[in-house]
């Protein structure tokens, strides 16, 4: 270190200049900040700590398992503890898909008797 830097933070202290009784002899290096703040940032500073300390790790252990099956490349769990529909609601279905194919039946003969003529 230079010695006009030591000269420098030496002026800074006030060990170099006169000073009164109640004036600090050092630098303050820590402590709360020198402007005010507002509730609202004292707020976010508080709470947004313990959101950080607290709150994100416990969502983290929560969700390690769906994660986990993510990079494994499985299927989330929500889709896998979906039920089928009931079996009522897939004979209405196929009773729907019996009457299209019916319908494009008889649309494929009344063409073919069309071309007949």
């Amino acid at each position: 270190m230079s010695f006009s830097l030591v000269r420098k933070h030496l002026n800074k202290m006030g060990s170099l200049r006169p000073r009164s009784s109640l004036e600090r002899s050092y630098i303050p290096m820590a402590g709360p900040p020198r402007f005010p703040m507002s509730t609202a940032q004292r707020l976010i500073l508080g709470v947004g700590s313990l959101g950080v300390m607290m709150i994100i790790p416990y969502w983290c252990l929560f969700n390690l398992r769906r994660w986990s099956r993510m990079h494994l490349g499985l299927p989330p769990e929500e889709e896998e503890k979906e039920e089928p529909p009931p079996p009522e609601a897939q004979e209405e279905t196929d009773k729907e898909k019996d009457k299209k194919d019916k319908k494009e039946k008889d649309k494929k003969e009344d063409k073919k008797e069309e071309k007949k003529k």
